[in-house]
């Protein structure tokens, strides 16, 4: 449960990030945005992870290094920015919708890349995600 309790959270802070985000939108472009969120996250993330785990980073492999930093250029400011872009562009409810889909690539990869199998309520779920996305593109 504590799970499940702690993945609505990041939900709506993602939510409520992306509406402030929209605020912030209407006065910069997405570049900047992107810019000024990653300075502002990687000061706050760094110091608290320097606080409260100085001994597992120090422990890490240079092999998790490099999967974390390939994770980490791959989501924060390349996901950020199409984010951010895609807020400007479509408002924060299409584009927050769409962003959502992103299960639909984490089971495809999880498969492909991590050797996971697919069950029948995974391709049920997949099925959902691809006919919302088409319903909220489809949206004029």
């Amino acid at each position: 449960m504590l799970g499940v309790a702690l993945s609505l959270a990041a939900a709506m802070g993602f939510a409520g990030s992306a509406v402030f985000a929209r605020i912030g939108l209407q006065h910069v472009r997405p570049t900047t945005g992107t810019i000024v969120s990653l300075l502002i996250g990687i000061s706050i993330t760094l110091t608290l992870s320097i606080i409260f785990h100085q001994r597992e980073i120090i422990a890490l492999s240079g092999i998790a290094f490099l999967w974390f930093f390939i994770s980490g250029v791959i989501n924060f400011p390349l996901g950020r920015l199409l984010n951010y872009t895609g807020v400007s562009k479509i408002g924060v409810s299409k584009s927050t919708a769409i962003v959502g889909s992103s299960p639909l690539f984490a089971a495809i990869l999880a498969v492909t890349v991590g050797g996971e199998t697919i069950n029948t309520l995974m391709m049920i779920g997949t099925v959902a995600i691809i006919g919302g996305v088409a319903l909220i593109v489809g949206q004029r």
